[in-house]
């Protein structure tokens, strides 16, 4: 079971929902409900809405970033050692974080400082789903990457975070509705059972993981790149403003789930959604099955490669 540092809430008893015997429909406005108030029940530590508000600001400097960053020594911890991770290959050691945030720049600092606290959010122990969901999503982080830097495209921090955080819908289910999720768990692994778990998602909740994770992100001012990737990982097609990187998360899910890093196991069927083929096609014409293949296999190379830049997250 996850657990999350919640406030106390009207209709929320001991952070989970009061849970009833309701139809697709009712349970989707329960949902768009706490949705709506997720700042108030999900809060990010307040360093990072400063982060957000320093990032944002148009006269703001690396030396204000600095002094806040400063304040939380674990956030100054954590992003150093990011930073001298071979995820960005620097050279020379960085040491402070001044360093850090002019050779990172805002942007980077501020996916960095808001994945890490919503990852700080939810309890990674607990049940055998709860320990390989979690693997699951660092390992799609690592693996949308990957695909980034396969396709050619200009790497920055937010391919791991879109994929780190692609699941991020499922965990809010499973807390929030914690009843109805492990009724449809042991829905799907009933032997007469013929649905997949996304139609299994959709009968009992009337709103996919999805929809949900991208509503959180915007809950919280992520970018909405990033939002928009982890919203539309299973129909990147649709993704109006960075159809590419949601490309890269659906990819490295499907990668993942064919290594079989994954909780859900044959019940979690995936296939390359078709109306993204032009858009592979056009990063990289002659992208096949053959290349699918070598990438199932560069994919552990490559996290064992990130290994030392997943702990910083996992601290």
């Amino acid at each position: 079971m996850f657990f999350i540092r919640l406030k106390k809430v009207p209709g929320v008893s001991e952070g989970f929902i009061v849970e009833g015997k309701l139809r697709p429909e009712q349970t989707r406005e329960q949902i768009l409900d706490i949705l709506s108030r997720a700042t108030d029940i999900l809060t990010l530590p307040h360093v990072v809405n400063e982060i957000l508000d320093i990032t944002s600001g148009k006269n703001s400097s690396a030396a204000d970033l600095t002094a806040i960053i400063e304040t939380d020594p674990a956030l100054t911890s954590r992003i150093l050692s990011i930073a001298n991770s071979s995820y960005y290959g620097f050279v020379k050691k960085i040491s402070t974080i001044s360093h850090a945030v002019v050779v990172l720049g805002f942007q980077e600092i501020q996916n960095i400082a808001l994945s890490m606290s919503v990852v700080q959010l939810f309890d990674r122990r607990g049940s055998e789903f709860t320990e390989k969901l979690w693997r699951h999503s660092f390992a799609v982080g690592v693996g949308t990457r990957m695909m980034a830097s396969y396709f050619n495209l200009k790497l920055d921090g937010k391919y791991f975070v879109g994929g780190l955080l692609h699941d991020v819908g499922k965990i809010f289910l499973s807390q929030y509705l914690p009843e109805k999720y492990r009724d449809m768990l042991l829905a799907m692994e009933e032997d007469d059972n013929r649905m997949t778990y996304h139609m299994l998602e959709e009968e009992y909740f009337g709103i996919s993981h999805a929809q949900v994770g991208g509503r959180l992100l915007d809950s919280w001012m992520f970018p909405q790149e990033i939002s928009g990737a982890v919203t539309y990982h299973h129909e990147p097609s649709s993704d109006g403003s960075d159809p590419s990187f949601a490309a890269c998360v659906h990819i490295a899910d499907l990668l993942c789930t064919l290594k079989g890093i994954t909780p859900l196991k044959e019940h979690y069927f995936l296939s390359i959604e078709k109306k993204i083929l032009p858009v592979l096609h056009s990063l990289k014409e002659d992208f096949s099955t053959d290349d699918m293949m070598k990438l199932i296999v560069q994919l552990d190379l490559e996290i064992d490669r990130q290994s030392s830049f997943v702990s910083a997250f996992k601290r």
